[in-house]
C-alpha cells in the first residue's frame, strides 16, 4: 500500500514537472490582423490550427480588427505600454508610418537568424520590395487586392438589363439606374469607403491624378488637382443624384447582401465572403472607368510585419510568416478570400491555383486587373496618419454634400501640406 502510494506522488510530481516544462518551451505569439468572420476570418482560424498543430510549441492567438487605422492607433498604445504583438497585418497606406516611428524587426534579420536559405528567392524583386523603405525591407508584402464591381445579375434581369453584359464605366452604370430606379426603386451602384482613402484614390487614379506630388524636394498634397477635384465630385454626384448611396465598407457589403443595391465596387479579397453569403446569382466585372481613360486603381492588402521583442517569440513568428507565405499558404489564402497571390506561377500551376481559378470567374477579374494596379498611398513622415485623416475628412465633407469637391479638396491640401511639407522627396 505504502509502495503504491509513492508511486502515486511520484507519478503526480514527473507530471507536475512535465507540464512546467511544456508551459516554459510554448512560445505564445499574437497575431493581428483585419479578418472578421465575413473577411477572411474562417481562413485564419484554420491557418491557426494547421500550424499549431505542426509546431506543437507554439500558441497563437488571432485578433481581428474592423479596419487598419484602428489597428494601427492600438497598436502605438500596445507598443507604448510594452506589450506588443507579434505578428500584424500592416496596410500598405502606413508602411511608411511603421517604418519611422515603431519598433519593427527587419525579415532580412529574421531570415538570416532563423529561416530557410532559399525563402527569398520564391518571390519576384517588385515584390520583395513593395516593403522597402529607405533600403530596409519593414515586414513581407502578403495580401494583394484590387477593387472589383460586384453585381446581383437577378436584379439586373429584373429591371430588363443585361446581366452578360454589364456597364464597365461610371457612365454605364449612371445610365443603367434609370431602368434600376424605375423597375426596382433602389439605387444601383456603391463604393463602400472609410479613413485608409484606398476608394477615393481609385477614384483620382482612374481620372489621371495622383495622390502625392514632389515639389522642389519636397512632398506636397497631389489631390487637388482639376482631375483629384473632378473625380470626388463626380463620386458625389452620383450620390446626389440617387445612383449610389453614402456608407462605408461595412454598410455597403450589408446593403447588397440584402438585395438592396444592385452593385457593389470593392475588394476582391471580398469575394470568397460574397460568395458564401449571396442568395443570389452573384457576378463580378471591372473596377468602372472614367470613359475611354486607362483604369489606375490601387493594390490594397497588407504586410507582415514582426514586432516581437524576445528572441523565442521572434523565431516562431518568423516561422509563422514563412508558413503563410509558403506557396500552399497563398494558395489557400486566395481560395479563403479572393486576395492574388504574390509568388509567380500558382494561378496556372496545376497543383495550386489553376483549377481554382478557371472555376471562378469572380476570380479571373481580380487578377486580370492586376496590370492596372498602383501603389496604395501612403503619408510620410510622423504626421502621415493625420494627412490620411485630413484626405478623409474632405471625401466625408463631399460625399455629404457640405461642401465642394473644390473647396474640400483645397482645404485638404493646405493642411496636409503643413503635415508633410518638410518631408523629403525625390523629384
Amino acid at each position: 500500500m505504502l509502495r503504491s502510494r509513492i508511486l502515486i506522488v511520484i507519478g503526480l510530481l514527473l507530471a507536475l514537472t512535465f507540464g512546467a516544462a511544456r508551459a516554459q518551451e510554448t512560445v505564445t505569439i499574437e497575431y493581428w490582423n483585419i479578418n472578421t468572420p465575413t473577411f477572411g476570418g474562417p481562413q485564419v482560424d484554420l491557418f491557426v490550427a494547421e500550424f499549431e498543430a505542426a509546431n506543437p510549441g507554439v500558441d497563437i492567438v488571432p485578433r481581428a480588427f474592423d479596419g487598419y487605422t484602428t489597428m494601427i492607433q492600438t497598436l502605438q498604445t500596445s507598443i507604448a505600454g510594452g506589450t506588443p504583438p507579434d505578428v500584424v497585418q500592416v496596410g500598405y497606406p502606413y508602411l511608411d508610418y511603421v517604418a519611422n516611428n515603431l519598433p519593427y524587426v527587419s525579415p532580412t534579420q529574421l531570415q538570416a537568424q532563423f529561416g530557410s536559405e532559399d525563402y527569398f528567392s520564391r518571390f519576384p524583386q517588385n515584390i520583395l520590395d513593395i516593403p522597402m523603405v529607405n533600403g530596409d525591407m519593414i515586414g513581407m508584402a502578403y495580401s494583394l487586392s484590387n477593387p472589383v464591381t460586384y453585381y446581383n445579375a437577378d436584379l439586373m434581369t429584373a429591371a430588363g438589363l443585361d446581366p452578360e453584359n454589364p456597364p464597365t464605366t461610371i457612365a454605364g452604370w449612371a445610365e443603367a439606374s434609370t431602368a434600376i430606379r424605375e423597375a426596382l426603386d433602389i439605387p444601383t451602384i456603391a463604393y463602400g469607403y472609410s479613413e485608409d482613402n484606398w476608394t477615393i484614390q481609385g477614384f483620382i487614379g482612374s481620372n489621371g491624378g495622383a495622390m502625392l506630388a514632389c515639389v522642389d524636394g519636397k512632398y506636397q498634397a497631389g489631390f487637388n488637382t482639376p482631375e483629384g477635384i473632378q473625380a470626388l465630385q463626380t463620386w458625389a454626384d452620383l450620390i446626389s443624384g440617387g445612383v449610389s448611396v453614402n456608407a462605408n465598407y461595412a454598410e455597403v457589403n450589408q446593403a447588397f447582401l440584402g438585395g438592396q443595391l444592385v452593385a457593389a465596387v470593392g475588394s476582391i479579397a471580398a469575394r470568397a465572403g460574397y460568395q458564401a453569403q449571396a442568395t443570389f446569382d452573384l457576378r463580378a466585372t471591372t473596377y468602372p472607368a472614367f470613359d475611354e481613360k486607362p483604369i489606375r486603381i490601387p493594390g490594397g492588402g497588407n504586410l507582415l510585419v514582426i514586432f516581437s521583442a524576445e528572441e523565442a517569440k521572434q523565431q516562431a513568428s518568423w516561422q509563422f510568416v514563412e508558413y503563410l507565405t509558403s506557396p500552399e499558404g497563398f494558395t489557400e489564402w486566395t481560395k479563403g478570400t479572393g486576395y492574388v497571390p504574390l509568388i509567380p506561377g500558382l494561378t496556372e500551376d496545376p497543383n495550386f491555383l489553376k483549377p481554382f481559378v478557371d472555376e471562378n470567374p469572380i476570380q479571373k477579374v481580380g487578377v486580370d486587373q492586376l496590370p492596372n494596379v498602383i501603389p496604395w498611398t501612403s503619408f510620410p513622415g510622423a504626421d502621415g496618419l493625420a494627412a490620411g485623416r485630413a484626405l478623409f475628412e474632405a471625401t466625408q465633407a463631399a460625399l455629404g454634400g457640405q461642401m465642394t469637391a473644390d473647396a474640400a479638396l483645397a482645404d485638404a491640401a493646405e493642411e496636409v501640406n503643413a503635415l508633410i511639407g518638410s518631408v523629403d522627396c525625390a523629384s
